[in-house]
């Protein structure tokens, strides 16, 4: 038995080693093939429209990303400001009212929402709004996407107020407070970096998404600020891409990855669990 244990733990750092070196290697590949497109062509990356279709018989076309980069939090800050007091709300019931069937419906909701292909949330919205509306845009790339990192949010909101003991928050009934005060007011300062926490783990989820972007936000080779627009998306971008014969456009899916990981997604992720690690309860 203790032979067994030892083979057994073994598997098990192999396994986890062999998960990492995958993961470095994928950073690295990113870094090494992103990076120097984005010093090459420099502060344009960030301001110049994306090359059109037909970009080789236009002379020299603009170099960039703006489009897909505005495009991008454009659809995640609509899909967070649907997302968050769905969330929010959704997480705070099924911790203060675990019970109640509403409660537990939530949760059997929110959990198998977070196992769901992201892509359903696409086709959805594509029947619920972009037929009816006749064209993709932001608002309904965003209402996706909504729909993907409201689990996200409410999970990490009840995991949290769960944690907050009992005796604080009857203290708080104890001297005469209504139950909402002791919840967004009193144990405030506990549960905010939880809550905070998901939000950005949400934010990362959201941004890295292209499946149901596909169906929702369109494409626009130019910068627009109209949510009812097309809009492109460097997740999106990547997808289109990446596997493209032209040697620009390649350059281009590098690029947007290295800004995607290393600028959105990496930081998120390294706060939120920053945050957790610094304000367990």
């Amino acid at each position: 038995m203790p032979r067994l244990y030892k083979l057994w733990i073994a598997l098990i750092y192999l396994v986890g080693l062999s998960s990492l070196a995958v993961l470095l290697w994928v950073l690295g590949s990113i870094i090494v093939n992103g990076l120097p497109v984005i010093m090459k062509y420099g502060l344009d990356i960030f301001t110049k429209n994306i090359p059109p279709p037909m970009f080789l018989f236009f002379g020299k076309p603009e170099v960039g990303l703006a489009p897909a980069i505005i495009g991008t939090l454009m659809v995640v800050g609509i899909a967070i400001l649907i997302s968050f007091p769905i969330g929010l709300t959704a997480g705070i019931l099924i911790a203060e009212f675990r019970h109640s069937k509403v409660a537990k419906v939530a949760e059997e909701l929110a959990s198998t929402l977070v196992e769901v292909p992201t892509i359903t949330a696409g086709i959805s919205i594509y029947w619920l709004l972009v037929i009816p509306m006749h064209n993709p845009s932001a608002l309904a790339g965003g209402v996706a996407l909504s729909l993907i990192m409201i689990p996200y949010i409410a999970i990490y909101t009840a995991e949290t107020y769960k944690r907050v003991p009992m005796a604080i928050k009857e203290g708080g009934l104890a001297l005469g407070l209504k139950y909402s005060t002791v919840l967004f007011k009193v144990i405030r300062g506990l549960v905010l970096p939880g809550v905070v926490s998901g939000v950005l783990m949400a934010l990362a989820k959201g941004a890295g998404e292209a499946a149901p972007l596909l169906f929702t936000a369109g494409w626009n080779d130019k910068v627009t600020l109209n949510p009812f627009d097309q809009v492109s998306t460097l997740s999106v971008l990547i997808y289109k891409f990446g596997f493209s014969s032209q040697e620009l456009w390649r350059e281009l899916s590098w690029a947007a990855s290295f800004i995607l990981v290393f600028v959105i997604i990496l930081p998120l992720i390294i706060i939120s669990k920053a945050m957790v690690r610094k304000h367990e309860i």
